[in-house]
């Protein structure tokens, strides 16, 4: 079975012998399977999380049916166990690991490691990791992968890769707030009494229901927002009383080079200043699905990588991402010549290759590095 090669693959990767190949085979593999890169990137926390003070039984047990409750809606197919754990384990070695994974099935694996993960760590329902000093909730997603998920209010959000998400603990009672740090997909649930804002650096997004795209990653010094259905406010920290509404099919980039994107948390809308304020720089253009048959801009949730005569600096800032490389640009006169082409299976050498019709460029991959020349 095709999960068992992935949960292989994983525990190679993890005990340090995946091979180069075997690397690129899981990252494939994970990019055609969403859940199952979900799945994994629980796993890869439980190893890299410090262990935190153990509980009392008592709430170790209550915990533990809250964790089983979710694992069962959320897993059904690999939920095998009712039985909480009686005592909390020593945490076993990588090989052990190993050697488990590799004659267990893929069910029996996901609940025992997940009840191990459960009893040493504060609080690990799915991928949620709760920031009790902030009272909040967090996703996020690996580089190189990409994942879906439904907030408390049934909306429906799929996180791009090196994403996160933060969102209250009470979200959806009084208020529906989230922060992005990356992109993400939003198919908001309708709900006219709690609005939704969308917090991306110095952005505020607000939505009652709709589907719409936000790319905010930390090394870009704009905000993108895409909307595909519905309608969309946008205002910013810097003048909270100048409203931009967006329309079905546009786009709108705004720049914040300025932004402060230090201490990310979410927090109560901002309040106007009373202070003059400086304008972001902002464009709309339309949304073009035409000569791909798919919108670019939200491509990736459907697992392609499609560029429409983008600048190659933007090119290589996705692939980066996509393929989870560091690409070196060593011919500037190619950072702002303009490439397309359309990506779904395709690696990282195939890619570049199919951007050389574009323009003509040559290029050398050693190890995690691309460089092009």
């Amino acid at each position: 079975m095709i999960n068992n090669h992935i949960w292989h693959l994983i525990s190679r990767k993890l005990s340090g012998e995946a091979t180069l190949d075997e690397l690129r085979a899981l990252q494939e593999l994970l990019n055609d399977d969403p859940e199952m890169a979900y799945k994994a990137e629980l796993y890869t926390n439980f190893f890299e999380h410090p262990v935190k003070p153990e509980r009392s039984a008592d709430q170790k047990k209550s915990q533990w049916n809250k964790l089983q409750s979710k694992l069962g809606e959320q897993f059904p197919e690999d939920f095998v166990s009712n039985t909480a754990p009686e005592a909390s384990p020593a945490r076993p070695s990588v090989f052990s690991m190993y050697k488990k994974w590799m004659v267990a099935a893929a069910g029996l694996v996901f609940i025992t490691l997940a009840a191990v993960y459960f009893l040493r760590h504060t609080s690990p329902e799915q991928k949620q990791v709760a920031a009790t000093d902030t009272n909040t909730n967090e996703m996020n997603t690996m580089p190189g992968t990409r994942s879906k998920t439904v907030l408390p209010d049934g909306t429906i959000v799929w996180l791009n890769s090196d994403s996160r998400i933060a969102y209250n603990a009470d979200f959806g009672i009084d208020k529906r707030e989230v922060v992005l740090i990356g992109e993400a997909f939003f198919d908001v649930a309708h709900n006219a009494d709690a609005p939704m804002v969308v917090h991306a650096k110095n952005v505020n997004i607000w939505v009652k229901g709709t589907a719409f795209n936000v790319r905010s990653y930390p090394d870009n010094n704009r905000v993108e927002t895409s909307l595909i259905r519905g309608a969309v406010e946008l205002t910013t920290n810097k003048d909270p009383e100048r409203k931009i509404l967006l329309k079905p099919n546009e786009k709108i980039v705004l720049d914040v080079a300025d932004a402060d994107t230090t201490n990310v948390v979410v927090a109560e809308s901002p309040k106007p200043e009373k202070a003059s304020v400086k304008h972001n720089l902002y464009h709309i253009q339309q949304l073009d699905g035409s000569r791909y048959n798919v919108i670019p801009e939200i491509s990736w949730v459907q697992n392609e990588l499609v560029f429409d005569n983008e600048v190659f600096t933007e090119v290589i800032s996705k692939m980066e991402k996509w393929y989870n490389v560091e690409i070196v640009l060593q011919n500037n006169e190619l950072a702002n010549k303009n490439f397309s082409g359309a990506f779904k299976k395709e690696d990282i050498t195939t890619a570049l290759q199919g951007l050389q019709f574009t323009n003509s460029f040559q290029f050398e991959i050693k190890g995690n590095t691309v460089y092009i020349k």
